[in-house]
């Protein structure tokens, strides 16, 4: 008769499972936050192109305004709510200079004929980053990874 509890073997087998799991968990915990990031810059993206099409039908100038410190984002004058990046993100913009205001907020800006003085918005979160991208010139929007 055999006596109660599990043989060497098992107890190996299981340790060996669990020390698999133990370390793919922080890469699945990182591709959650690169799947965040991607969304958030397809949304950024996504903003930014309505802002051109924006200025190409109206035949004025759009912007698009960031505001870093609280990670919200959205086209200048939309009845629309801001967007936000995800919680504990980082957004970062690059323009021109004078793409600042008084209240610290970032524009990237379209002129009527759909074109831009350019910039690239970068979001990160732990290990991810994705980034949008506006063509100094032609105003098109490119997704970055």
């Amino acid at each position: 008769m055999r006596a109660a509890g599990f043989t060497l073997v098992e107890t190996l087998a299981v340790l060996t499972v669990a020390g698999l799991a133990a370390a793919a968990l922080p890469r699945l915990v990182d591709a959650g936050a690169g799947g965040l990031v991607r969304a958030a810059a397809e949304e950024v993206a996504a903003t930014l192109r309505e802002a051109r099409g924006e200025a190409r039908r109206s035949g004025r100038t759009a912007r698009v305004l960031f505001d870093t410190a609280t990670g919200a984002f959205g086209l200048e004058g939309s009845a629309r709510p801001p967007r936000r990046i995800p919680p504990g993100a980082v957004l970062a913009v690059e323009a021109t200079a004078d793409a600042a205001d008084a209240g610290g907020r970032i524009a990237i800006r379209f002129d009527a004929e759909g074109g831009s003085h350019g910039g690239r918005v970068r979001i990160a979160l732990r290990q991810a980053a994705a980034a949008a991208e506006v063509d100094w010139l032609t105003g098109h929007v490119r997704i970055l990874r």
